[in-house]
């Protein structure tokens, strides 16, 4: 492992140990800078789709109450047109990490782009009771069905953006990483999932921890599984 990749991994760790700080994203953008230098050229694409995109499905879900359901942000500043300006860079951040650890389980295309906005939903299931809890943004729709308080509607667009996104992304872009940054995908997720957990208050620890619990049902047997069949691979190639 070359230098520069050392030091955007040491930029991971440092964000999701100062999570609660601005510096957050500094430090996750400058990770993707360096990532994009060798080991994924094409990460600013997806990067700059996860932002227009988040973008205007925030603004459009605030206006329109699609896909997501209705509901309007509050204390999370700075605003533009109504739409928290974290959220659409949040949606870039947590877009790349959950590609990543896909792209190293899903060869296949169809089922990277399910598996990674499937792995973008359960990011979801932590962030949103955590940023309502702080009163980020207030949800007006209420379903019978609901993730403690959350209504269902909001994973399903969730979901659904994420996938347009991971599509366009492919259909954009060569999208080329290589296997030295794509077998820490999974962890990077676990590290994410593991620090909502950690830092949230005691109001919203249940769905964070569940969330974290899925993640590791859903990550580890597939790492497990993908790790053992490179080996097999690698000792057949030997």
């Amino acid at each position: 492992m070359n230098n520069r990749l050392k030091a955007a991994f040491l930029l991971v760790l440092l964000a999701n140990v100062l999570k609660k700080s601005p510096v957050y994203l500094l430090l996750y953008f400058l990770a993707f800078a360096l990532f994009s230098r060798r080991e994924w050229k094409s990460l600013p694409v997806l990067v700059g789709l996860a932002i227009s995109l988040g973008f205007l499905a925030e603004l459009i879900g605030t206006r329109l109450c699609l896909p997501f359901g209705c509901y309007e942000y509050v204390n999370l500043q700075p605003q533009l047109f109504g739409v928290a300006l974290f959220v659409p860079l949040a949606w870039a951040i947590f877009g790349s990490v959950a590609y990543l650890a896909a792209s190293f389980l899903f060869p296949g295309k169809v089922s990277r782009l399910l598996f990674a906005s499937l792995l973008m939903m359960v990011f979801d299931l932590a962030i949103d009771p955590l940023m309502t809890s702080w009163n980020a943004w207030v949800w007006k729709t209420s379903t019978s069905i609901n993730w403690f308080g959350i209504p269902w509607t909001n994973y399903l667009g969730w979901f659904l953006v994420s996938l347009l996104i991971f599509y366009l992304y492919e259909r954009l872009s060569s999208p080329s990483i290589c296997s030295c940054l794509k077998r820490f995908g999974p962890a990077i997720y676990l590290l994410e999932t593991f620090t909502f957990a950690l830092y949230a208050p005691a109001s919203v620890k249940t769905p964070t921890l569940i969330a974290l619990a899925l993640s590791f049902l859903l990550l580890v047997p597939l790492t497990v599984g993908r790790l053992r069949n490179e080996g097999r691979f690698g000792s057949n190639g030997g």
